[in-house]
């Protein structure tokens, strides 16, 4: 393994630039409604204001309010102004750069340069990190609510003798044949016991109210997601776009499930 692949493995600043980022410069006689206008029409909320291949500063929505309280009563025409007289300094990081040290910049300044004085090679504000963050987060989060909700779904249809016996009649020969002392409550369980238990024809029962459909379609929505939640949890690989939109679509499904669960209870959006 090289370096630069050692490196990957941690959360660097150049895995939030973005790959085809548009980098914007203003100039410092930019005035100040062309530079408002063009942040506008690219949905930008900072631009390096450049003379040359320096980089003097910042030109931001949040500079040009700064600069307006400190203007004279006598400058009346804010707007006709060159960016120069708006301009606030970010902190600039390397590509190379850990991500995590840089998050209290993130939270005073809203934006980081990357490069150097003279060397600008992009900018990364909290909303790329935040996204880059999320991806990296979601097969983590929805994994965890869609587990959750299994199991809560399941709590709901049983008691703790009904699911013992459960344990008994299903699980526990498939644990006896690996030599394993199956699991005795809910927690224990693995995300392919909740899919054995659930597949079960005598139970199915137990569990159709609060999973509805029948015991084959619920096993449909189910089988994959224990080889998914394998290759996640042991960072096996990354998930395909494809792969994803399973995820989400089974949280929406058991999202809807225990709403549903929830309004027989009489829940209500204040509980």
């Amino acid at each position: 393994m090289n370096e630069r692949s050692l490196r990957d493995l941690f959360h660097l600043v150049k895995q939030v630039l973005p790959e085809e980022q548009e980098l914007i410069t203003f100039s410092p006689e930019t005035l100040v409604c062309e530079a408002l206008r063009i942040m506008q029409a690219h949905n930008f909320g900072h631009v390096p204001v450049v003379a040359g291949n320096e980089v003097l500063g910042v030109f931001s929505f949040r500079s040009f309010a700064k600069g307006l309280a400190q203007l004279t009563k006598k400058e009346r025409e804010p707007l006709q102004l060159p960016v120069e007289e708006f301009l606030e300094k970010l902190k600039f990081a390397q590509i190379n750069d850990v991500l995590t040290s840089l998050l209290d910049e993130f939270n005073t300044m809203d934006a980081m340069l990357v490069g150097t004085e003279n060397r600008l090679q992009g900018i990364v504000t909290t909303v790329d990190a935040l996204q880059y963050f999320y991806n990296v987060a979601s097969p983590y989060v929805l994994l965890r609510e869609i587990e959750l909700a299994i199991r809560e779904l399941i709590r709901a249809s049983v008691n703790d003798d009904e699911l013992k016996d459960s344990i008994d009649k299903i699980l526990k020969e498939h644990y006896r044949k690996s030599d394993a002392s199956p699991p005795t409550c809910l927690e224990e369980m693995t995300f392919n016991d909740y899919v054995m238990l659930l597949r079960y024809q005598a139970t199915w029962e137990k569990f159709k109210a609060a999973f509805g459909g029948t015991s084959n379609t619920v096993y449909a929505k189910l089988e994959s997601l224990p080889s998914l939640r394998n290759d996640v949890f042991h960072f096996k690989r990354d998930l395909t776009a494809e792969e994803y939109d399973i995820l989400r679509e089974r949280r929406d499904w058991l999202l809807t499930r225990i709403r549903k669960l929830e309004a027989g209870r009489g829940f209500n959006k204040h509980d």
